[in-house]
């Protein structure tokens, strides 16, 4: 199977980080990644006034942001339906990915999830991943986000799937060529 290849430069990324050190830190390797058109906000207020405002094809944010979390602006985001943004990949970085996080922000409809400290080569892969390989969403009355299954929708493009009928998807637990963690949300 051939990997498809992300043209970085074109992708448009919001970055929602508090802390000073790791939004720079962040910005510089997306630059060596050679994108260009990187937005920072250091908080969900400010994050939420970028995403109503401007198109994103991925977000990166923390879990501690302050008053509200990484998971409170994903849910903000995928439940609200004049969202522009509301289908944009979202990754979650986090400096202790313990059991009641991880749940958290599976249910709020992230796409993934880092554990700090991060390495350019694994932010990498990620990112790719995300971008390359789009899951299709499931929108029903208790979640909105990507579809956790691969298996039978794994070439399917981007967008809404309207999954009403049957309980939500089924959690697979399984490594990938992207990163152990990310088992939790496949």
């Amino acid at each position: 199977m051939q990997q498809s290849t992300v043209d970085f430069s074109k992708l448009r990324i919001l970055v929602v980080e508090n802390h000073a050190l790791m939004r720079r830190l962040l910005h510089e390797m997306l630059r060596g990644f050679g994108c260009q058109q990187i937005e920072l906000a250091h908080s969900v207020p400010e994050g939420l006034k970028h995403i109503y405002a401007e198109s994103f094809d991925l977000v990166i944010l923390d879990f501690f942001l302050g008053d509200l979390d990484g998971a409170d602006f994903a849910r903000h985001v995928r439940y609200d339906e004049s969202c522009r943004n509301r289908w944009v990949p979202i990754l979650l970085i986090t400096g202790k990915p313990d059991h009641y996080k991880v749940l958290k922000v599976r249910d709020a409809g992230i796409h993934g999830m880092m554990a700090k400290p991060i390495s350019p080569k694994d932010l990498y892969w990620r990112l790719h991943a995300l971008v390359s390989r789009p899951k299709p969403f499931v929108v029903s009355d208790n979640y909105v986000g990507p579809m956790r299954q691969r298996s039978q929708f794994s070439s399917s493009p981007p967008g809404p799937y309207r999954h009403t009928a049957a309980p939500m998807p089924e959690i697979r637990h399984q490594r990938t060529a992207v990163g152990a963690d990310e088992q939790i949300f496949l």
